[in-house]
Formats: C-alpha cells, structure tokens, sequence
C-alpha cells in the first residue's frame, strides 16, 4: 500500500484542482446568473479577439467585449467552459445586465449557463471524490503501519512480486498471495533505499497484521517492523538455510 504520506500529499493535489476549477469557472458562472436576472443588448458593442476551441467535446470560449453605456465605455473579458457536441463555428453576441451595467458575457454563456454549471459540479466533484478516496487509504495506511509497530501478532506470508515502478518519491511494488482459494492483490510502497525481502526468486516476506487483511511488506533491512536485533538476526538466519520455495505460505488474516 503506497505511503500515507504520499496519499496524502496526492489527495492536498485533488483538492488543489477542485479548488482551482471552481477558481476558474465560478466567477463567471456567478456573473453570468447575475445579468441573466435583467440582460439588455448594449449598443455599440465589440467583441474583439474571440475565439472557440474544441477538443472532442470539450469547449473553450474566451473574448474580449467592448461596449457603451450612456458616454462611458465598458471593456471586460469571457473566459466559457463547456461540453458540447458541435460541428463548425459558433456565433456570439454581447449582453449585459441592465442594474449593473459593467456586467457582460456572451450570450452563448447564457445558452450555455446550466451546461457550464453541471460541468463544474461534475468536473470538481470528481476530484473531490478522489480525494476523500485517497483520504480514506492514507488513514488505513498508517493503521496498517502503526499495527505492524505495535501488535506482537504477526504472521509470516510468502508473497510474489511483480512489477516494481519507479518514481521521485520511491518505488511501487505490485504484490499477490493465495488465500482462501482465490489470489489476493495489493501494493505496497517502499523508499528508494529500500528493498523488498526476498525469499528466493520472485518471493518475497510480508506480514498480515492481526485484523487487517492487507499484508505488509518486508524491508530487507527489517526496518518496517518493530523487531529486536535478535530477532532480526533469526529471520536473517532462517532466510540463509530456507531451501527454495519452503517458507510458510500463511493464511492472512480477515
């Protein structure tokens, strides 16, 4: 299981970015309600550097509007987010609210108002809910880390490893066991100076703390569990006469 730290640290990222889509999305989005109460269209107005992007479904819309109202001119900027099935060129005009005048948008803001709302609610609350998933792991994560520190009931598990994945923070290493009549899968994270204790080939040892079904994986310098010098030396000494394929392949716990 990657570290609680570093899920952490991914779910802080998740939050960024539903903080930063209702940043981007919501002022205008807030305007845009505000002008649809009592909209008029100005006169004299000009919509400069416009443009419309679209990428599969996705719609970006931003322009620069000009307008007058009584002798003083407006100048203000659109920046639309939204998803849409279209083919060809879109075509905007300006409007504004009349009690407030130095509110404007694009009147394909206002076509597209409830779109752009469903959009952001959609878009933050995926990250949102990735976040509260990744809260949720880094809080089993060091339960699991605290019960290997602190619980004297622990079993031995030969697990196989698989892929290892390599990145800044560390190393990811994809692990599976039988159990039960069916073959269980997790992932475990380890510093880049740690190293998965083997057992022979592709095995390696992890321990399933009492409680928890989700094994822990040894270091080789059996530093991720609360062990005596003694006791590190045993398991050191039973590896080095351990003939091949002969550890206890343990049930985990439930």
């Amino acid at each position: 299981m990657p570290s609680a730290f570093g899920l952490a640290l991914f779910a802080l990222l998740m939050l960024a970015l539903a903080g930063g889509a209702a940043a981007w999305m919501g002022p205008d989005i807030l305007k845009d309600l505000e002008i649809r109460k009592d909209l008029v269209i100005p006169q004299q107005a000009r919509i400069t550097e416009g443009r419309c992007k679209t990428k599969l479904v996705l719609v970006t819309c931003d322009a620069k509007l000009a307008y007058s109202v009584g002798a003083r001119r407006y100048t203000t900027s659109v920046d639309l987010f939204f998803i849409d099935v279209h083919f060809g060129d879109y075509s905007a005009g300006v409007v504004r609210s009349a009690s407030k005048p130095e509110l404007a948008t694009l009147d394909i803001g206002l076509d597209k108002l409830w779109n752009r709302i469903g959009t952001l609610l959609v878009i933050a609350g995926f990250f949102l809910a990735v976040a509260g998933v990744l809260v949720i792991r880094a809080l089993q994560a060091a339960r699991l880390k605290r019960i290997a520190r602190t619980t004297d009931d622990l079993t031995p598990l030969a697990v196989t490893v698989g892929a290892v994945a390599k990145s800044w923070f560390g190393k990811n290493v994809a692990c599976s066991y039988e159990a039960g009549g069916r073959r269980h899968k997790f992932s475990e994270r380890l510093r880049k100076s740690e190293e998965p204790f083997l057992l022979g080939g592709s095995w390696a040892l992890a321990v399933p703390p009492a409680n928890s079904p989700t094994p822990i994986l040894v270091d080789e310098a059996l530093s991720r569990l609360d062990l005596t010098d003694a006791e590190r030396r045993t398991l050191y000494a039973a590896r080095a006469g351990l003939a091949p394929g002969a550890w206890p392949q343990a049930t985990a716990a439930n």
